[in-house]
């Protein structure tokens, strides 16, 4: 007969809890986070991964660690997002400026000129562009013209405007550098254009308008030829002020008869 052995409770009962583990959730936030200070796009994937380690880490009940390295993914993700908004922000803006208040102001005045409503054109001109003559216009309407055809309309968003900026990349690098001058892609009959607009911050300051009032307008065709509203070597016919304006004042005409009309004041004729 087989004796059966009872346990009384009384012999060493040794545990073996699992090793903790850190959890990988958050070793990858914190990397793509600080990764997302060069590619912004890895920010948010750092705050997604981080948040998930975050949860992942408080249901482990103590068997996943690496809390510190998820709050740390998540705060340099929140950082890095910010960072990378207010720079997408700036640059939308500036970009939507650059569309709005340069090119669509200056491809009106282009088909002012084409049209040969050169007095129009004038009004959105400053000096010495707006004191250039009519033939003067003709000259500079008929040598783009001949090379990319009539101004059809400025880029119709950001897109637009970034690849117009790459089809002319090359002939921007010629005005780089050049105070006072914007350049801006434009669109064409036969593609795209290159305008740089040269303004004056002065008469800029006082124009009362977000739209640059040029005072010298360039067009670069894709081969680098450029024709420029008033040409280099131009000069602004000088007013004659010498002579002083006189419509405007009553002048007394003086008569050369007075020998022949006496002084008859009393007193003066002889006895």
């Amino acid at each position: 007969m087989t004796q059966m052995q009872q346990f009384d409770g009384t012999e060493h009962i040794t545990m073996y809890h699992e090793p903790e583990r850190t959890s990988i959730a958050a070793i990858l936030g914190l990397v793509c986070s600080c990764i997302g200070c060069c590619f912004g796009v890895t920010a948010i994937i750092g705050i997604f991964l981080s948040i998930f380690g975050i949860v992942g880490i408080s249901r482990s009940k103590g068997r996943v660690g690496g809390m510190g390295f998820a709050i740390a993914g998540l705060l340099v993700g929140l950082l890095m997002a910010a960072l990378w908004a207010g720079i997408l922000g700036m640059t939308n803006f500036g970009m939507g400026w650059m569309r709005t208040s340069v090119a669509a102001p200056t491809v009106q005045i282009l088909q002012h000129i084409e049209a040969g409503e050169f007095d129009e054109a004038r009004l959105a001109l400053g000096a010495p562009a707006s004191l250039v003559p009519d033939d003067v216009m003709v000259e500079f309407r008929d040598g783009y013209m001949s090379s990319l055809g009539g101004a059809v309309a400025e880029p119709g968003g950001l897109g637009e405007l970034f690849e117009g900026y790459g089809a002319i990349g090359q002939q921007i690098q010629n005005y780089n550098g050049r105070p006072n001058h914007i350049p801006v892609p434009a669109m064409f009959d036969r593609g795209y254009g290159l305008l740089v607009v040269e303004m004056d911050p002065n008469l800029q300051g006082n124009a009362n308008t977000m739209d640059i009032v040029p005072i010298r307008i360039f067009v670069v065709d894709a081969d680098g030829n450029e024709y420029v509203l008033p040409p280099h070597g131009w000069v602004a016919p000088q007013v004659d002020s010498s002579a002083d304006d006189m419509s405007g004042v009553d002048v007394e005409e003086f008569s050369d008869d007075g020998d022949d009309s006496a002084d008859d004041t009393p007193g003066d004729d002889g006895p």
